[in-house]
């Protein structure tokens, strides 16, 4: 077995991370497992230590942490031979509802010791990579409310809370969509593009996307009359049968192109202001380490 190396957030979760990794620790110190480790001490500098990781060496790289601290390191895996691990001791843990990683301490050291590697897709916007959903319009304006509740709260509920916020603000997108030759304009509410499926904690977004299926899954809302109207649809975007209703429009790519001036796009967390986002699906550029019985 490569040594591993573990990137830990001691933040993610409100500190369940660093505690958690503590555990974990343990059980491969009795199994006589020979790892490193480093904290995180900012944004991004999860891809930085993972990057010269691989410089190093090391080829098995674990993230500990939410989907933020995921994404940072994965995007210094991504198109090598290096493989991903993932400890989902984070906030939302989006990615690991599609992969299936274990979400219990010995579960997590056991995908060390016995996993397998699973090859998945990953995706970019304007070069920068993502792999789980990237989003647009209200999940935006989410993601910055839901700050303001994540400290004091775990799992769905700062997002249904920022969700609530928001409401107070509703606002439209103007969106010229380009992909496989055709374009297309809509005023959209919310726009998701996913390689997965959820965000938030467990809604999910993009319902019909398959992590390694060679495709991305775009889904785009039109803009909804009524605050009320929201409201009574959330249970729905929860649920992922937005997909299916009329004011949904939905489409299966391998890259497409959305012009929208004075736009931010939230990459797995990470908000990226532009006019103009280039979504490109990466194929098999993500090698992933799973637990055995969910391989």
């Amino acid at each position: 077995m490569d040594k591993p190396y573990f990137i830990v957030n001691p933040v993610s979760g409100s500190g369940l991370a660093a505690q958690k990794f503590k555990e974990v620790s343990k059980l491969l110190e009795a199994k006589g497992v020979d790892f490193s480790f480093d904290y995180t001490a900012a944004p991004r500098h999860a891809t930085a230590l993972a990057k010269a990781a691989i410089e190093r060496g090391k080829r098995l790289i674990a993230a500990v942490g939410g989907d933020g601290t995921v994404n940072e390191v994965a995007a210094a895996t991504i198109g090598t031979d290096a493989v991903l691990a993932v400890l989902p001791f984070g906030t939302g843990n989006d990615f690991t509802k599609v992969m299936g990683f274990a979400k219990d301490v010995e579960g997590a050291a056991d995908t060390i010791f016995n996993g397998t590697v699973k090859n998945a897709d990953a995706a970019e916007v304007n070069g920068r990579p993502f792999i789980n959903v990237a989003g647009l319009g209200f999940d935006v304006a989410v993601l910055k409310a839901t700050e303001k509740f994540k400290n004091k709260y775990n799992g769905m509920l700062p997002y249904m809370l920022g969700i609530i916020d928001t409401l107070s603000h509703l606002k439209t997108m103007p969106l010229t969509i380009e992909h496989d030759g055709v374009t297309e304009k809509c005023d959209s509410i919310i726009m998701s593009v996913g390689n997965g499926q959820y965000i938030g904690g467990g809604m999910k977004a993009v319902p019909d996307a398959v992590i390694d299926d060679g495709l991305l899954d775009a889904i785009a809302v039109e803009g909804i009359d009524s605050r009320l109207k929201i409201a009574t649809l959330l249970p729905r975007f929860i649920s992922g049968t937005h997909a299916r209703l009329p004011l949904a429009h939905a489409t299966r790519c391998k890259a497409l192109t959305i012009h929208c001036p004075g736009m931010t796009v939230n990459l797995d967390g990470e908000l990226i202001p532009c006019d103009v986002a280039k979504f490109v699906l990466l194929e098999n550029a993500l090698r992933v380490r799973k637990c055995a019985q969910n391989a």
